[in-house]
């Protein structure tokens, strides 16, 4: 497996820590922050979303050793995927909470199919140049994954369901722009890295998988947060 980054994660890490740069003299002027602080709530849209292929390849199967059953790893099209958010808003920071369900047609060997990804996200977004409308941010935070293969799963002669498990690193960054204090609209671009440890099938015997599954996911993301 290849360690070398994703050429337009490394383009991503670049921008935030230039933006960083940008907004460290501005913080020590800052005496106010133009948004409102408190709960919130948002929507958001990630535009054609996909895992990267990594292992999800549509071309590889998993078989524990010594075992019979055997779980596909397709290859998923990319869909565009709407994600509901709550949180808490302070000063220069917001801590949030995320659901993301998706359901994609899948590929393997040639084959179409079905897969449905889920994640569970907690997410710190620090905004930055929080006197004005316009709030460049940058995000990290964790999130557990789960990727559930429509008739993914052969025991000869039974067919089931596969479902993969994990965790993951979410990276994101943009900026939002307060058209009121109480609402902001973001776009930026949100990166993610996945390891799928346990997989399960139509035994559904849990399998702890070694080495660990690793995928990455890369999206534009747009955001709609409301304070109340």
């Amino acid at each position: 497996m290849s360690t070398l980054m994703p050429a337009r994660f490394v383009k991503g890490v670049s921008l935030i820590l230039f933006v960083l740069a940008l907004a460290a003299p501005a913080w020590s002027q800052e005496r106010s922050t133009f948004a409102k602080e408190g709960g919130y709530a948002g929507i958001s849209g990630l535009l054609d979303f996909t895992l990267d292929g990594l292992t999800f390849d549509g071309a590889s199967v998993y078989q524990r050793e010594n075992g019979e059953e055997i779980l596909i790893l397709p290859r998923l099209e990319g869909k565009s995927m709407l994600r509901t958010i709550v949180g808490l808003r302070s000063a220069r920071g917001a801590f949030e909470v995320s659901y993301d369900q998706t359901t994609h047609v899948g590929s393997f060997l040639g084959a179409p199919g079905e897969a449905t990804f889920h994640s569970i996200n907690g997410d710190e977004r620090i905004f930055l140049l929080t006197g004005g409308r316009f709030q460049p941010y940058v995000l990290l935070g964790g999130s557990l994954p789960w990727l559930t293969i429509k008739d993914g799963s052969l025991l000869d002669p039974d067919v089931g369901n596969a479902t993969f498990r994990g965790w993951g690193v979410n990276t994101e960054g943009g900026v939002t722009v307060f058209v009121h204090p109480r609402f902001g609209i973001s776009t930026g671009y949100r990166y993610r890295a996945m390891w799928f440890d346990h997989a399960s099938g139509v035994s559904e015997e849990s399998y702890k998988l070694r080495p660990r599954f690793h995928e990455t996911s890369g999206s534009i993301v747009m955001t709609g947060l409301f304070t109340f």
